[in-house]
């Protein structure tokens, strides 16, 4: 059986990822990041903030300062993966520093925050500022969750003293009778619980951490990193342990692992397209999201995306793959694109059919990116295990319960 809608529909992927344009781009961009929790980083200038977004994201960008972009004067916005985000980090200039106000991103970020991530070096006295906008912004938003990461802990330790062999710190009273904990530490965390003890709404949850670089000789150079991301998926922060289960069921090294949060962040846009109803040309936001994927994921991998690249990757995918993408999820649209049983008409695609369609396109891409990188033959049958698989990794997780959009706090 000829199967010419099928083969439109793959077509329109590799179109889009030859054509789309900026505005394309950014509509979807602006989609995802309408779902993604945000979480509003607050510290002094040297506390730590930036080390904590590489840290939790994985990505170095963050560290040279690269995939901010400006939100007011004083204040950036990390998206995360940049074109499809799953997560937002908003970072305001340090508080306290001479003639800085931060009324304007202190409304800025009252309208789009979820998260309250406070940054206070351990070691650092003179918090009053930090203190005073935090209790300020608690009075207005008392249901915001307040995480207040305690950095620098190495700062206090004894001369030639190393992290402790495993994690002591309960974020509580608890750590004040801990031996295990350098005693100058347990001073200073003490000292800032003491601070915002009389916050407005619940209390904050103290994380305390140490981010430092390889070559400054501590071990884990993320220390603290499990708690903080306990911390954050306690207050609802779900794209973290999404992207942690999907990584599990990961089928590539290297590059593609790194990939892993782009592949859901555009899962994720396309899923959010897959609730609208969907027209026979083109299959809108679902076309989108996949053609834009394919490209971003060339540039990882380095591999220049001409229409011949475009082709072969669209015909190593086929009209099987889609079929069978219909059948595993029962989703009734997809099976309209076989003459003889309908059209695409009002049809709406399921959003989770949407997810798990469009996570199997990425790691099929992955396996086609990386055997052109490598200079090997293409082998449509590996590629399209790549796409069942990927498949298959979505289906567990939808099974398990876990919702193609992360979940925002308000």
């Amino acid at each position: 059986m000829r199967l010419p809608f099928i083969g439109s529909f793959w077509r329109s992927i590799g179109e889009s990822a030859s054509t789309a344009d900026d505005a394309a781009a950014e509509r979807l961009r602006a989609r995802a990041a309408a779902t993604a929790p945000v979480i509003w980083m607050i510290g002094k200038t040297g506390s730590g903030k930036t080390s904590i977004i590489s840290a939790v994201t994985g990505d170095t960008r963050a560290e040279v300062g690269s995939g901010f972009k400006p939100c007011t004067a004083t204040s950036r916005v990390y998206d995360w993966p940049d074109g499809a985000p799953i997560l937002r980090f908003l970072d305001t200039r340090g508080l306290g520093e001479p003639g800085y106000d931060p009324a304007e991103d202190i409304a800025i970020a009252e309208t789009q925050s979820h998260v309250l991530l406070v940054c206070m070096g351990v070691g650092d006295p003179n918090q009053q500022e930090i203190v005073a906008a935090v209790t300020r912004i608690r009075r207005s938003h008392r249901e915001w969750p307040v995480i207040v990461a305690q950095t620098k802990l190495h700062g206090l330790y004894p001369p030639g003293a190393a992290h402790p062999g495993s994690y002591p710190y309960r974020g509580d009273s608890a750590d004040d009778a801990d031996d295990a904990i350098p005693r100058d530490v347990r001073i200073g965390l003490r000292r800032q619980r003491e601070l915002l003890a009389a916050l407005p709404g619940s209390p904050p949850r103290f994380v305390p951490l140490d981010f430092t670089l390889a070559d400054d000789g501590y071990v884990p150079p993320s220390f603290g990193r499990e708690a903080l991301d306990a911390a954050l998926l306690d207050v609802g922060v779900v794209a973290l342990e999404n992207l942690a289960a999907f990584a599990q069921d990961g089928l590539h090294g290297g590059i593609a692992r790194k990939a892993e949060p782009l592949i859901l962040g555009y899962s994720t846009a396309a899923a959010g397209a897959g609730a609208v109803p969907v027209p026979v040309v083109g299959v809108g936001g679902l076309v989108a999201a996949n053609g834009l994927m394919f490209r971003a994921l060339a540039e990882r991998f380095g591999v220049a995306l001409t229409g011949q690249r475009t082709r072969e990757f669209v015909g190593s995918l086929g009209s099987v793959a889609l079929i069978g993408a219909s059948a595993r999820y029962g989703v009734r649209e997809l099976f309209k694109l076989v003459p003889g049983i309908g059209t695409w008409g009002g049809a709406t695609l399921n959003s989770v059919a949407a997810f798990g369609l469009t996570y199997g396109v990425g790691q099929a891409a992955c396996t086609y990116l990386g055997a052109v990188k490598r200079g090997q033959a293409i082998d449509p049958q590996t590629i399209r295990r790549a796409f069942k698989d990927g498949m298959d990794a979505a289906a567990r997780r939808k099974d398990q319960g876990a919702a193609p959009q992360p979940a925002r706090n308000k």
